[in-house]
């Protein structure tokens, strides 16, 4: 079934990006994102290098966690050097991407689509990446995934709304924080996992950097969540789309407070990440074409069933882990379909391709 209207597919041609401003460092490093994509060749499709990012930072995500599912032991070395190294290179390649396109004279609205849509899937893998760094306490992690999440949705329900994703707060942005996200990783390469639960000064540095994250976290969401709904023109349909995403964060503390999570919390966390990035998608495909956000989201369905089946009915820890793994592949199944579905449409109307350009293109 198709998720885009023909009325949306018409409104593609008339999307116009509406940045929401940069940040003080995107500005200072612009000259060096300037020069790497002058490198690229012509051919090199923007979706292309977009989607390399996007992998490196899977591949660097992935090794963490299975390195140690428990998100509670000491893990190699070289994984925080590869992830300082993702984080690095998919920040650059996310921020070429876009010149890449205006360069070919290959900018669409699937580039934006594309480049936002993946934004709001790495978003969980770099919070699981500095939790695995600091060695963060699984409670911790999972109240600051929780906010995380909450925040990720807000500000882009609002930029349904307003039309302009705002992605920095005065001179602090994404860039910003990658980087901090990549002096962490470093930290912990360098010094160990452990160096950041030493006392400094009679400080303890892992305590000041998560209370203040989760403080700002939870202050931002209230901000956010009252300012889009008071905000709007529609407040009660705007609050109608937060009822499903309710539902979501409350059955997230079913498998919070179930034996799977000591066991399996980087993939549970990964998991959580992925639903609520594919409703995000939505959102952000909505959003470009103007059609009506959805108030229902069937890559929520397994996890719906098998979270209410796991609070009802007592299954043993190995049956838990089956039906955990179950719904994970369905989650992972329903949202490439999903993906596919929309890139199908849009590539069939505008005539284009997702990962190469056409020649005349450039």
């Amino acid at each position: 079934m198709a998720f885009i209207s023909n009325n949306g597919l018409e409104n593609l041609k008339k999307y116009k990006y509406v940045s929401g401003g940069y940040s003080y460092l995107d500005n200072k490093i612009n000259p060096f994102w300037i020069f790497i994509s002058e490198l690229y060749p012509m051919w090199l499709a923007p979706n292309l290098i977009t989607f390399i990012g996007f992998i490196t930072m899977i591949f660097a995500c992935l090794f963490q966690v299975f390195a140690d599912m428990t998100l509670t032991q000491q893990i190699p070395t070289w994984t925080f050097y590869f992830m300082a190294f993702a984080i690095f290179a998919y920040q650059t390649l996310d921020a070429t991407d876009g010149k890449q396109a205006r360069r070919t004279s290959s900018s669409s609205p699937l580039g934006q689509l594309f480049d936002h849509g993946c934004d709001s899937f790495i978003m969980q893998f770099f919070i699981i990446g500095a939790a695995q760094a600091t060695q963060m306490d699984r409670d911790t992690l999972f109240y600051l995934q929780f906010f995380c999440q909450i925040g990720l949705w807000a500000i882009n329900q609002k930029e349904y709304y307003t039309g302009v994703l705002h992605t920095h707060l005065a001179n602090f942005g994404v860039t910003e924080l990658e980087l901090v996200a990549i002096s962490v990783q470093l930290f912990s390469a360098i010094f160990g996992q452990s160096a950041w639960h030493n006392p400094i000064l009679g400080f303890n540095l892992y305590q000041i950097v998560t209370s203040t994250i989760l403080f700002s976290a939870i202050i931002a969401d209230i901000f956010l969540f009252f300012s889009n709904i008071f905000k709007s023109q529609k407040p009660l349909r705007v609050f109608s789309e937060w009822i499903p995403l309710f539902l979501f964060w409350t059955l997230q503390f079913v498998w919070f407070s179930s034996p799977i999570y000591s066991q399996f919390a980087g993939p549970l966390l990964i998991n959580f990440g992925i639903i609520l990035s594919s409703i995000v998608c939505k959102t952000i495909v909505c959003s470009t074409t103007k059609d009506q956000t959805p108030l229902f989201h069937f890559e929520m369905l397994p996890f719906i069933i098998i979270s209410l089946l796991t609070y009802f009915i007592k299954f043993s820890l190995e049956n838990l882990k089956i039906l955990f793994w179950i719904q994970f592949i369905f989650t992972i199944v329903l949202t490439l379909l999903f993906v596919k579905n929309v890139i199908n449409q849009i590539t069939t109307y505008l005539e284009i391709s997702c990962f190469t350009i056409k020649k005349k293109q450039y």
